[in-house]
């Protein structure tokens, strides 16, 4: 019996090893980023001054994830980037990432922690997005940081026509999603 237990985790970590192994890495250093996604992802051109880095599920997912990032503007905000993910509310998740959404609901928020121990938000967002007689509805998972003079954010969303529809095609991308949005790191300047 014991041995078949210690075949049974080799075996585990294994097929763990693997499917890490399989996985993509950015290092921007340049841009103080890093993020891994699944090796069949496609990674985008940015677009815009701050998107630094975009990629996409299989074309029938549907999922897109991108990493932003710019300078950080001290004016206004807590001296102490530490202390301000530290203590962040929920209603800053609203003024900093929600405002470009006609609705944007906030759940999940956690405080994590980078490799090195540097704090990271993490958020899960519902929103919807109205553009003349269209409506579309979506659900993101955010994670965000300041660190030094810069702030960096990766989100991974997927949009739909109804709320239900995108329940039911996040649900099976979630446990990826987590992975993607967890491997994110904002370097120290």
């Amino acid at each position: 019996m014991q041995r078949c237990l210690i075949v049974t985790f080799v075996g585990f970590l294994s097929g763990v090893a693997g499917a890490n192994a399989a996985d993509n890495t950015v290092h921007d250093r340049n841009n103080w980023i890093s993020l891994t996604f699944p090796e069949e992802w496609t990674s985008e051109p940015p677009s815009g001054e701050a998107m630094l880095l975009a990629v996409d599920s299989t074309e029938n997912e549907g999922l897109s994830c991108m990493v932003s990032g710019s300078l950080y503007n001290p004016t206004g905000s807590p001296p102490d980037p530490r202390k301000f993910i530290e203590d962040w509310p929920m209603g800053t998740w609203q003024r900093m990432m929600g405002e470009p959404f006609n609705t944007a609901d906030f759940s999940n928020d956690k405080l994590a922690r980078f490799p090195d121990g540097y704090p990271v938000r993490l958020a899960d967002l519902d929103f919807t997005v109205r553009n003349e007689n269209n409506i579309l509805h979506g659900h993101s998972r955010f994670a965000f940081s300041v660190r030094g003079a810069r702030y960096g954010y990766v989100n991974c969303s997927l949009m739909a026509e109804s709320a239900e529809e995108v329940a039911q095609r996040w649900a099976p991308l979630a446990d990826e999603v987590e992975r993607v949005v967890n491997s994110f790191v904002l370097y120290p300047p």
